[in-house]
């Protein structure tokens, strides 16, 4: 089975450099340009199942990157509950509660989620399709899951900081039928 995660398209938050969490955030102009620009990439490809996360970015770029689909949205690939965070600038953020946090991505101190509880999250949504497997699959979600899915594949927590995921970039994962292996990261061409 091979799994493609979609990072959504640019947001109001990403360009205004402010956390969103799990908060609705809509896609800006060049978001939604992002999503339409990989259609051609994926048109390759025949997906048996189409994923999204349930907040609007991730829903929206699958209806602009894969119109023809409807996804099954789903909460367990939710970006990060960053709590009180929520809202904040990054680099206020950062001025405030040090870079340290940042890159353990722990924000139960804000009353949100930490790294094993979305890795816990993702392995809840691997483990399901792994029950039920199929060729092709696709699943539109963001950057926390981009990054929470390598840490669940290499098997140990990294500095995030040195790990970008780009807006609608696409990460391929394959399994054999007894673990996942890791194709392509932030991929933006031709496969």
């Amino acid at each position: 089975m091979k799994l493609f995660l979609v990072r959504h398209g640019q947001t109001y938050a990403n360009l205004d450099k402010i956390y969103a969490g799990q908060k609705d955030v809509e896609l800006t102009d060049k978001g939604r340009k992002e999503a339409e620009g990989i259609r051609p990439i994926l048109a390759n490809f025949k997906f048996d199942r189409v994923y999204s996360s349930d907040l609007c970015r991730a829903v929206e770029t699958q209806k602009l990157a894969l119109p023809e689909y409807e996804a099954i949205q789903t909460p367990l690939i939710r970006e990060y509950d960053m709590g009180s965070l929520v809202g904040m600038g990054f680099q206020q953020a950062v001025e405030t509660y040090g870079v340290g946090f940042t890159l353990t991505r722990d924000y139960t101190q804000f009353g949100g989620e930490n790294s094993k509880m979305v890795c816990d999250r993702i392995k809840e949504f691997t483990d399901m399709l792994v029950a039920d497997p199929c060729d092709y699959v696709i699943a539109f979600a963001h950057n926390g899951i981009m990054s929470g899915m390598l840490e669940n594949v290499i098997g140990s927590e990294f500095d995030r900081t040195a790990v970008k995921s780009h807006n609608c970039s696409i990460h391929v994962y394959e399994h054999d039928g007894y673990k996942w292996r890791l194709l392509a990261w932030n991929y933006m061409g031709k496969l």
